[in-house]
């Protein structure tokens, strides 16, 4: 929430969009590639298809859970503390989904990390 989202139309970057604000980029009649990124994750493509006179609208959200990130690097250090408690085999229980989750959003699913979406104008 502190940070923008680049916005890439074709892989060129046409600017930065704040949480909750919107933007308009200027665009060429014809198919586009359309991407969000912050930091080093991504969402996937969105393809559109720009008629003449056309305006699209589209949403860009973060991965919903994102907060699972903070807690599943955090199990690094609460495992130790967890594991007296409740024993190492329900500790690894507990903690290991989760931090499995945050590392597959930080590697192989960061260009899944944000949603993009088109929607209408009464979203």
């Amino acid at each position: 929430m502190a940070r923008n989202y680049e916005i890439f139309i074709d892989g060129h970057f046409v600017g930065k969009l704040a949480n909750g604000t919107s933007e308009e980029f200027p665009i060429t009649i014809g198919k586009h590639t359309v991407t969000a990124k912050i930091d080093w994750c991504s969402s996937p493509n969105l393809f559109i298809d720009i008629g003449i006179d056309e305006i699209k609208h589209l949403t860009v959200s973060s991965f919903k859970y994102s907060w699972l990130m903070f807690l599943g690097i955090g199990t690094i250090a609460f495992f130790p503390l967890l594991q007296r408690i409740v024993g190492l085999g329900y500790a690894a229980f507990i903690l290991l989904p989760i931090f499995l989750l945050s590392v597959y959003y930080i590697t192989i699913g960061r260009k899944k990390y944000l949603t993009l979406r088109e929607t209408t104008s009464e979203d």
